[in-house]
């Protein structure tokens, strides 16, 4: 049976223990620090996309407060409206929270920002 490790073309000794995926420790620790580091990245790419579509609500927010405005603006700055952190109810109305702000749309291309 090959080494799991990704850069490793060995085989694994017939004297390891039958349940071992590694040829040795430093391929174990070699592929966990490669795990990691991916982890990292993709973890990073959330959050990095997070705080983009937070910056967005922020701006819209400090343009039109509180009041409904043309949901196609927010379209055009091609938020990602996948992501969220949550959700808040507030005066009966389900906001999407991203950070510190919400949005909710309404019927007639309207959205509303609150921060949160």
């Amino acid at each position: 049976m090959r080494c799991n490790y990704r850069f490793c073309v060995n085989d694994i000794p017939e004297d390891n223990n039958a349940n071992s995926r590694y040829c040795n420790i430093n391929c174990y620790d070699s592929e966990k620090l490669a795990r990691a580091k991916d982890n990292y990245a993709r973890r990073k790419k959330s959050l990095l996309e997070i705080e983009r579509n937070e910056v967005l609500l922020r701006v819209f927010h400090n343009k039109y407060g509180n009041a409904p405005f043309d949901i196609n603006l927010v379209r055009a700055e091609k938020m990602n409206w996948v992501i969220t952190t949550g959700s808040i109810t507030l005066d009966g109305i389900e906001y999407r929270a991203v950070g510190s702000f919400g949005y909710a749309a309404f019927e007639g291309n309207l959205i509303r920002i609150v921060k949160l």
